[in-house]
């Protein structure tokens, strides 16, 4: 013998309901985003006898492939640090630093130590200063600098890819002047 709830046709009616809802916003009607996003999201099963049954939806299976072939993954959208490279970013086009006028009469040396954020095409996105010394003096020129270098990007996997690095910038009142080269 076998006991059903009362609320068997009540919920039978409610899901079916949803169904003709969910069904009448389908493809080309005036929600279509909302259709494609929220379409298998819920299957409703009718048995006879006025039974039904919620299921949820199937995932599709991943592609199969060929033993050893390799399949091209997408990267992540992320800045790879350069110890996950196959090649790190590099340099190519460097600004000019300038020095700033009052620390370099004085004869003040400086480091700011920076983590640059660099785009899968080689523009720096944006830096963050690590540690600078002495305090507020130099980082301003070294932001500027750094924000106008161009890099060849770091590539993984054979792509070019977002990658994030670890700069310093040395300012030495006593070093080469910036027309003999360093």
């Amino acid at each position: 013998m076998r006991l059903r709830p009362q609320l068997n046709v009540p919920l039978v009616v409610s899901l079916a309901a949803h169904a003709a809802l969910l069904g009448a916003v389908g493809p080309g009607g005036s929600n279509s985003a909302f259709n494609e996003s929220h379409q298998a999201a819920l299957q409703v099963r009718f048995a006879r006898h006025g039974e039904a049954s919620v299921v949820a939806p199937v995932s599709k299976p991943a592609p199969m492939r060929a033993e050893g072939a390799r399949v091209a993954l997408p990267l992540a959208s992320r800045y790879f640090r350069s110890s996950e490279l196959d090649q790190s970013a590099v340099p190519i086009e460097l600004a000019p630093l300038v020095y700033p006028e009052r620390e370099l009469v004085n004869r003040i040396r400086g480091t700011v130590r920076l983590r640059i954020f660099i785009s899968a095409s080689g523009v720096v996105e944006r830096s963050e200063i690590v540690v600078a010394t002495p305090i507020d003096r130099f980082e301003q020129a070294a932001t500027d600098a750094i924000k106008a270098t161009r890099f060849r990007p770091g590539i993984k996997s054979g792509r070019a890819v977002a990658s994030e690095k670890l700069i310093e910038v040395e300012f030495d009142p006593y070093g080469p002047r910036p027309e003999e080269g360093r």
